[in-house]
């Protein structure tokens, strides 16, 4: 399959596993974004969303792994290159209520980048704390596993498909 017609194939997978648990939601599939483009759809998914909880789901299958910083993959500008984006960057864009998923290795990184900016931010500031849940695949150190008898994206699956996934494992 081709690359593109595999990632429009993916997002719409992914969709269709979301809306079966929130069919009224709204999703928004952005395979290989650029920063302005992510940037734009956070701000767009806070402005629709008002109040109430924004998922952000990152499939990093495909890209470098996140770095210790806490920084994931996306593309420049003219789509040659994989620049990093800073989770300070993602979370002041997405503002709260939130949930993150990162289904990709070593997201363990992002998530603990994401709690020292929490608690950096706490403690220079009133003490208020976010309404964010973070869901990260694996742990910092560790790659996603790749086996043929599951889907690639099993950490995905496992949060969509539960059923599915408890049977075939």
């Amino acid at each position: 399959m081709a690359l593109q017609k595999a990632l429009k194939k993916i997002g719409k997978n992914l969709s269709a596993q979301y809306e079966r648990w929130q069919p009224r939601a709204r999703y928004k599939v952005q395979p290989d974004p650029t920063v302005d483009e992510v940037k734009k759809l956070c701000n767009t998914c806070r402005r629709y969303a008002k109040s109430e909880r924004v998922l952000f789901h990152y499939n990093g299958h495909g890209v470098p792994k996140l770095t210790s910083s806490g920084e994931i993959w996306v593309f420049n500008k003219s789509y040659t290159q994989y620049i990093p984006l800073p989770i300070s960057d993602l979370d002041s864009w997405l503002k709260t209520p939130s949930i993150y998923v990162f289904d990709c290795s070593a997201a363990g990184n992002i998530v603990n980048a994401f709690i020292e900016l929490h608690d950096w931010v706490a403690s220079s500031s009133s003490g208020s704390t976010r309404d964010c849940i973070l869901l990260g695949a694996c742990e910092a150190h560790e790659t996603l596993s790749q086996s043929a008898e599951f889907p690639t994206d099993v950490f995905t699956s496992c949060l969509t498909t539960p059923i599915k996934m408890a049977l075939r494992w």
